[in-house]
Order: structure tokens, then C-alpha cells, then sequence
């Protein structure tokens, strides 16, 4: 064998003796005699957090296709536009030359 492989056997061999742990009785009793965990109960969603759900879901899905149609229709702007844009927008500071 190779030492690789007799390093993985030797590995998974080393877990034959392992059993279960075995909790401390004092600490386990009263875990178990609490009604929490023998007792669950489903609580429903009200109605209302349905439709926030769907108005959500709707506002998303109409925002993402309106963007899809304005992308589609945005005019090509030439590339002095973004020049012309910071020029504009950042009039306060003076000439700038991009």
C-alpha cells in the first residue's frame, strides 16, 4: 500500500471504538420532562404577509421590466457625453478636463 492509503485506513480504522456519548442523568431529566420539545404547535401566517409577499414580488418583477424596455430604448450617447455631464454637474468647482 501506499503510505497515503495506509494513512486513510489507518484513519478510518481509528473510529471502530467509538461509541455514543452518554449524558450526565442530572442534566438530561429535566431537559426531557419540558413540555417545549413533546408539545409543538404550527402557527399560520396571517393572509396579509401573503399579499406583501405578492405586491413585492410584482413592484420587482414590473421595475425589472420596465428597466429591460428603457435599456433597450436608451439612446447611444456619444462620448463626449460623460465629459460634458461631469462638466456640467461639477460647475461649482471651475473648468475641469476630463
Amino acid at each position: 500500500m501506499k503510505p497515503k492509503e495506509s494513512w486513510i485506513e489507518e484513519t478510518m480504522n481509528s473510529l471502530d471504538g467509538i461509541g455514543r456519548a452518554t449524558p450526565d442523568p442530572t442534566l438530561l431529566h429535566p431537559i426531557l420532562q419540558m413540555n417545549d420539545f413533546t408539545q409543538t404547535q404550527a402557527i399560520p401566517a396571517k393572509r396579509s404577509f401573503y399579499w406583501t409577499i405578492a405586491a413585492g414580488i410584482a413592484i420587482l418583477v414590473s421595475l425589472n421590466v420596465l428597466g429591460a424596455l428603457y435599456y433597450h430604448h436608451a439612446p447611444n450617447l456619444s462620448q463626449q457625453a460623460p465629459a460634458a455631464l461631469a462638466t456640467d454637474y461639477l460647475s461649482y468647482l471651475g473648468p475641469i478636463k476630463l
